[in-house]
Order: structure tokens, then sequence, then C-alpha cells
């Protein structure tokens, strides 16, 4: 059960949510954003469920960005769509008419060690079969985002040719990591997305170790998760 306080301020108003209430925010919701006629009355709700916080997009036409206020790592909330909140410190954008807002949301005790950045709150188990999200959303840790670029550089540079990916043990030592690390994380990542209804990432282990990372590059290219304009990201591959 989620025993983590969340915070949420705007412009020197803060409001702190214990675990089992909820908070909305618009023009007309327990946190009042503006009167600007553009903006929804209920634009957003936070709400926990299981292990996280969970933010919705209660709106019609107002897409919301959540940014990382750590890095440079953001995802866009589309109206209709709710996504588990797996940044400790997040900066929430939204622009109603002409006028930009920003919300500053903080879940202080959220685990931030390296080693444990794969612990995501979307892997929080959906009893009730309600979760609603777009896979081409999912939040990434900025490591999980380097695992999926180097696997899928070759597909990227050259998509009409079917090039071998690069081995897991070549995918380390490009990144700087242990194989340890890469598998731990290259399971963590699988897991999550199987969890989110994406097939064939889970398997005998023939198939874990052949089939399953042509499959994971494969969703990753296709739901937008990674493209060819991101791999300026990667270190460079020193053989």
């Amino acid at each position: 059960m989620n025993d983590v306080h969340l915070h949420v301020e705007f412009i020197g108003e803060e409001r702190t949510i214990e675990p089992g209430d909820e908070l909305t925010f618009g023009r007309q919701a327990d946190l009042h954003i503006d009167g600007n006629r553009h903006l929804h009355r209920v634009l957003g709700r936070f709400w926990s469920r299981g292990d996280a916080w969970w933010l919705t997009n209660e709106g019609r036409s107002i897409t919301i960005q959540i940014a990382d206020a750590d890095s440079r790592s953001s995802v866009q909330l589309a109206p209709g769509s709710e996504i588990a909140l797996s940044f400790p410190n997040s900066i929430l954008r939204f622009r109603a008419g002409i006028t930009d807002y920003e919300l500053s949301v903080r879940v202080p005790d959220m685990g931030a060690d390296d080693e444990d950045d794969d612990d995501d709150p979307l892997d929080a188990d959906d009893e009730d079969g309600g979760v609603t999200i777009a896979l081409g959303d999912l939040m990434l840790t900025d490591e999980q985002r380097l695992l999926l670029l180097a696997l899928a550089e070759g597909t990227l540079r050259n998509p009409h040719q079917s090039d071998e990916l690069p081995t897991n043990r070549a995918v380390a030592r490009r990144l700087g990591w242990s194989i340890t690390k890469f598998n731990r994380k290259l399971d963590n990542l699988c897991e999550r997305l199987t969890k989110l209804g994406v097939g064939g990432l889970r398997g005998s282990l023939d198939q874990l170790a052949t089939d399953r990372r042509r499959r994971l590059v494969e969703h990753a290219i296709e739901s937008g998760l990674i493209d060819r304009h991101q791999l300026d990201r990667l270190p460079p591959d020193i053989e």
C-alpha cells in the first residue's frame, strides 16, 4: 500500500495529498489555476493506486506535458489518458488559449538510487483492469532509453535493412555497464512492457535470448518510444 505523500505547487500555493485522497486542478477544481475560459473546469486529477501516484488528463483538448525536473526526459499525456508519476520531481506544463501554465510535483520518498531506478510505479499490479496508457507515452529512465537506442541503432539508421542486433555484451561495453546491469535493465523493461500488454517479450529461454530483443526494438520504434533523432545521446561506439 502506498504511504508516500504527493506535493503539488502552483505559484506559491502548495497542496499535500495523502494516499487514498485525490486532487483535481483546473478552472473550477480543488486547485484553482485560473479563470481562463480556454481552461477546462477540471483538467487533471492526481490519485493513488497500489504503490504509485497517478495523473489523469480529464480534459478534452489540452495535452499535459510531464517533464523530469532533473533531466531532459518528458512525456505527453493526451486527453483521456492516465499515467503513473515516475519522476521524483516533475514539472507539469500545459497551454490554454495563449496562456502557458506550470505546476511543480514532488514525490520526495521515491527512490532515486541508480540501482533501483527500474522499480517503476508502472509495474504496480492492475487488479481491476482499468489502466489506460498510451504505450508510446511510457515514461523511460535515461538509462532505459540508452539501452533501447543502443540495441536499435542499426535499425534506426537503416530501417530497410535487416542488420543483426548488437550483442548484449557489446551494448553493455558501449554504455560502460556490467553485463549484469544490462541484463537486469533489459529484464525489467521487458517485464514492464509485458504488463502493459506488449506480446513477445516473455517466453522460453531460447525465445528470451533471441526473439524478445528484436520484438523489443520493433515495439520501441513503432510506438515512438525512440527515434533516430535521439541517437546523438549515445556514447561513441569504440571497438
